[in-house]
């Protein structure tokens, strides 16, 4: 049985042990896991920062981004990634000292069952938040929570919306687009700078969406449950059907005017920059 770097079993994106996470846009698998994941968002939420759903992530089957061969906690379904734009993949101090304090102040109390991207010897992944210490360690600790004995949840009244903020010299953000249908390097710009927020996209940010670009957005709509075919980097039929139906979802691409037909046309194109202008910090 083929396993993670921490020991649990990989999952398929149709195994039944996979279920929504009212957090996040995706899925976390179910059981004690699932209790501590909630747990920590909650906390999270609260003590942190509000969470933005469209902007949080789960289980995803991929490799670790740069490694071929070796897969993403993602895909045991009990790894999630938080607010992703504003803490991208390889960026440091994303988050203030005093909100550091507190990631590290609820990993205490969850008692070495969350590990933190942002306290990777190597390169860090401050938005990233993985299950590891066994079974029997995740069920002692969710029994705690489910008894009330773990630390209470602390509203901080905190309810405005994150926004990405510079902590590098890569862009990591863009101002908002003309809804024009055309597909030029400004848009294609946006999609790339979205892409590495997501920490799905690490190369040149240049407004020339190649191969390496539509195979982040692939691993997007995978991730996301809606593009199952190979990927390849290739945004033929299947790619830009799982795009539409994506936006279909979001209420940007309405069965009532256009149909769901792979063709990437100036309808997708308009839709898909309505999508980005809401994704940006604008």
């Amino acid at each position: 049985m083929a396993v993670s770097r921490l020991g649990w079993d990989l999952l398929e994106p149709s195994s039944s042990r996979l279920v929504s996470f009212k957090w996040i846009t995706g899925k976390v698998r179910k059981g004690d896991g699932e209790v501590i994941l909630d747990y920590l968002c909650q906390r999270f939420n609260s003590e942190v920062e509000p969470i933005v759903k469209a902007w949080s992530w789960g289980y995803a089957k991929r490799d670790v981004r740069e490694a071929a061969g070796i897969p993403s906690e993602h895909q045991t379904g009990w790894a999630i990634d938080l607010n992703a734009p504003i803490h991208g993949l390889g960026l440091v101090d994303t988050f203030s000292r005093s909100d550091e304090s507190a990631i590290h102040r609820i990993l205490k109390d969850l008692d070495g069952s969350v590990r933190w991207g942002g306290d990777y010897a190597g390169r860090k992944d401050e938005m990233h938040f993985e299950l590891q210490g066994g079974l029997a360690n995740l069920k002692r600790v969710a029994d705690e929570i489910r008894a009330g004995q773990v630390g209470e949840v602390k509203p901080t009244g905190n309810t405005s919306k994150p926004k990405p903020k510079p902590s590098s010299k890569r862009p990591t953000d863009y101002a908002n687009l003309a809804t024009d249908g055309v597909f030029g390097d400004k848009s294609q710009r946006a999609v790339q700078i979205l892409m590495s927020q997501l920490g799905l996209y690490e190369r040149a940010i240049d407004g020339d969406a190649g191969r390496y670009t539509w195979k982040a957005v692939q691993t997007w709509l995978h991730g996301l449950g809606y593009y199952q075919r190979a990927i390849d980097g290739k945004p033929g039929y299947y790619t830009i059907a799982a795009l539409q139906q994506f936006l279909r979802k979001k209420g940007l691409y309405p069965a009532s005017k256009w149909r769901v037909d792979g063709d990437f046309g100036p309808a997708t194109v308009e839709a898909f920059q309505r999508y980005l202008n809401g994704q940006n910090g604008q």
